[in-house]
């Protein structure tokens, strides 16, 4: 049995209305050893992303911070609602600083709440 066939791929949705953006960040997850065998989709606004989320169940979500057709809060309540553990990757291009990412297993309230009234990218 080889690796492929013992690891299932990763699953990863890229939810941004950039393509240039969600194209780039496909590149950049390409040349990543464990993502190389990734399958990768991409949704445009909140409504393809719940979509997607739901029927295709990724292992990760990559959204778009700075992208306004993607509700935040709308997004959060389905991710922690979910009971499939996935992660969120929160990406900017407008702020500098560390890419946020959630675990659907271990997200608190106050981390809720502060990407909800996100000013500042911090990790967590």
């Amino acid at each position: 049995m080889n690796q492929s066939e013992a690891t299932p791929a990763r699953k990863i949705i890229i939810a941004s209305a950039s393509p240039l953006f969600a194209r780039g960040l496909e590149k950049i997850l390409r040349q990543q050893e464990n993502n190389q065998g990734a399958e990768i989709r991409y949704a445009a606004n909140l409504t393809a992303t719940l979509e997607v989320l739901e029927q295709w169940q990724p292992d990760v979500v990559i959204l778009d911070h700075d992208d306004l057709s993607i509700e935040r809060g709308e997004f959060l309540n389905r991710f922690v609602q979910s009971e499939r553990p996935m992660q969120v990757m929160l990406v900017s291009l407008k702020e500098n600083g560390a890419v946020v990412v959630y675990d659907r297993r271990i997200l608190t309230s106050d981390q809720a709440e502060d990407w909800l009234g996100f000013s500042q990218f911090k990790e967590f």
